[in-house]
């Protein structure tokens, strides 16, 4: 069975984080706007191409949890995926200890679609979308086992600006609750020539996806900017140790949104992503100053990426 329960992303507040970011002389927008249905798709495309190394690594790595995870947490489980997109990973985990599935994302259409086809493979689950900002603190539905497992995988946990990987992490733990659990995936520091690679794919799904961005900002604020307008770099920055990605104007460009003038400059670009890279020991000290308790941690044979297992 599958139960909607929509806790709606308000477009005042889509429109108010957007227009703030845009009206910046350095303009960052969120990556978790990227995530409309095209998006999603794009992101999808991305996870199958040769380059993008981390799903294979991590869908591995899922492989070997699921074959202990019964052991791990016993009987009667909730999953809780926050940003849960395409339900490839999740599925390898889900087993008939697994009672209810409650998946979190900002996109309604593909939250809708891969909640149905789950269903097709596990007809006894129960699922519950919830279409919301997952970021924030969510409410979780009543009537939902008591021992909760949330997962934020495919390395998400460095798309957040300024430290705001800590905030997200306090508001899970508040999410779930006490004496339950959250498995994060993290991208490792590596060779800078296989993260240039990952996010430069020769089929240019990782170009489409950060320039539907514009798509997404045409379609709520009732505009017209053209995507010929703009293309798209990225390069590593290694003091940062992180990915940066960039969609920038080849022209001089002026448009309105809500009677606020909106100028870009030959040039100027704006930050669609970063993708932070992380050392063991920087992600336990994350893991500590936000409250949670290290359980254990995977990590594949090239160090390149590890999921953690947290615990309230």
């Amino acid at each position: 069975m599958v139960k909607f329960c929509m806790l709606k992303v308000k477009n005042s507040i889509f429109s108010k984080e957007i227009l703030e970011s845009l009206s910046k002389k350095k303009k960052i927008i969120p990556s978790k706007f990227h995530y409309d249905y095209q998006g999603s798709k794009y992101f999808e495309k991305i996870t199958q191409t040769k380059e993008y190394y981390i799903s294979r690594i991590e869908k591995s790595i899922l492989e070997k949890i699921s074959k202990k995870i019964n052991f791990i947490f016993g009987k009667k489980l909730t999953f809780v995926e926050f940003g849960s997109g395409s339900i490839e990973k999740i599925g390898i985990l889900i087993n008939k200890n697994v009672k209810n599935y409650v998946p979190l994302d900002i996109s309604f259409d593909f939250i809708k679609k891969s909640s149905k086809k789950l269903l097709k493979s596990f007809p006894n689950l129960k699922i519950i979308p919830k279409y919301c900002d997952y970021i924030k603190y969510i409410k979780l539905p009543k009537n939902i086992s008591n021992t909760k497992i949330g997962f934020f995988l495919g390395s998400s946990i460095g798309n957040f600006y300024n430290g705001e990987e800590k905030k997200f992490l306090k508001n899970a733990k508040k999410t779930l609750g006490k004496n339950n659990f959250l498995f994060v995936g993290t991208d490792l520091i590596k060779n800078v020539k296989i993260l240039e690679k990952a996010y430069n794919d020769k089929k240019k799904f990782t170009e489409k996806f950060n320039l539907n961005l514009l798509n997404v900002i045409n379609k709520n604020f009732k505009i017209k900017v053209k995507l010929k307008d703009f293309y798209y770099i990225c390069s590593y920055n290694d003091k940062k140790k992180c990915m940066e990605n960039f969609i920038v104007s080849k022209k001089n460009l002026l448009f309105k949104i809500k009677n606020k003038k909106i100028h870009f400059k030959v040039n100027e670009k704006i930050q669609t992503e970063i993708s932070n890279k992380f050392t063991i020991l920087k992600f336990k000290r994350i893991i500590k100053a936000t409250g949670w308790k290290l359980k254990k941690y995977w990590i594949d044979s090239k160090k390149y990426y590890a999921v953690f297992l947290l615990e309230s």
